[in-house]
């Protein structure tokens, strides 16, 4: 699929305010920035095919400006999609207006677009990154590109969400982990079960599973974690 570079505009679905669902930073009020489209088709995507519209680098800064007087203080700015880096020229000029700003930005990627997430790593705050397994996704194997993409990621702070399925892979699992424990071992890892649409409780029986797969995922690497998605828990977007 082909994108057509705008460097001074892009393609965004969504701009508003509400709590951060996942990882560590779940609970803080976040100004979330919604992008249209991504490289990726994963099975469990509640996001697909949502269009946004074109908007100008001032458009967004007048939104976030609205956002931030009728709903702040925000923790972060989180760009999130879709995937925020296939929209990396503009993300080129919209990272260092949101620093001017004073904005925190947390980055939330599929951790494959290394290429491109070196070109707006300076001005990330916070890097949310995702590990692909082929099993769960139904898409290539992209491991070696997570390689190369949680290697730019040290000295800032980072953390990984796989998503979880019953018929997840433990092979594949585990060499996942493997990749995780030598090139960043102290990062978070959040096991987070899949879930479709608005409801964000797994069954009983995938909850085991998860408490399995932390325990096995613990002896490559000890911060390893179970994750909700509290916004969907609290039906907020």
């Amino acid at each position: 699929m082909t994108f057509r570079k705008a460097p001074v505009s892009a393609r965004i679905t969504e701009i508003f305010s509400s709590i951060q669902g996942e990882g560590p930073r779940m609970g803080e009020r976040h100004i979330f920035i919604r992008f249209e489209a991504c490289h990726m088709k994963c099975d469990y995507c509640d996001e697909a095919g949502k269009i946004g519209r074109t908007l100008s680098l001032p458009d967004v800064l007048r939104m976030l400006e609205k956002l931030e007087k009728t709903h702040g203080p925000h923790a972060c700015v989180c760009l999130t999609g879709g995937e925020p880096l296939l929209h990396v020229d503009f993300l080129k000029l919209l990272c260092p207006a949101l620093k001017k700003m004073r904005h925190r930005i947390l980055l939330e990627t599929s951790g494959i677009l290394w290429k491109s997430f070196s070109k707006v790593l300076k001005d990330c705050d916070i890097i949310a990154m995702d590990l692909k397994l082929p099993s769960v996704t139904r898409q290539a194997d992209y491991l070696e590109e997570h390689r190369r993409f949680l290697r730019l990621t040290k000295g800032r702070e980072t953390y990984i969400k796989i998503v979880v399925s019953p018929r997840i892979e433990l092979t594949e699992y585990g060499k996942h982990l493997r990749m995780v424990a030598a090139v960043a071992p102290a990062t978070p890892v959040f096991l987070q079960p899949m879930s479709r649409g608005k409801h964000g409780i797994p069954g009983p029986a995938l909850m085991r599973f998860l408490g399995t797969l932390q325990r096995t995922g613990a002896k490559w690497t000890p911060n390893i974690r179970v994750g909700i998605q509290l916004h969907k828990i609290l039906h907020v977007r």
